[in-house]
């Protein structure tokens, strides 16, 4: 299997197949019987490494999501804050404009 790093996953896959079909069907010698589950123990090695490496990206990319999403969460809430602070200095300053001064006859 020398060319296993440009084989797909799905390449792979098929070729396990194949193997599974003619072990089954096949009353052939037991050199070819040996190859093929040797040839398939390095398939299934190849097949677990690429899911391995996929969870891997997954993980990282499902943990980046969460980061950019926690981020987004933590600036509509700053903004909310800003946003609530501005319009209570907004409400104070109506109020103050409504009172006379001290002192002052009006």
């Amino acid at each position: 299997m020398s060319k296993k790093k440009d084989l797909t996953f799905a390449e792979a896959r098929a070729r396990l197949d194949e193997i599974l079909a003619e072990v089954e069907h096949e009353d052939g010698d037991v050199d070819q019987l040996a190859a093929r589950v040797r040839e398939a123990a390095e398939l299934i090695r190849f097949c677990r490494d690429r899911l391995s490496a996929a969870r891997a990206q997954v993980t990282q990319v499902v943990a980046e999501l969460s980061a950019v999403e926690q981020s987004v969460a933590q600036d509509a809430e700053a903004d909310a804050g800003r946003a609530g602070a501005t319009d209570e200095q907004e409400e104070n300053v109506e109020s103050d404009e409504d009172e006379a001064p001290e002192g002052l006859p009006f």
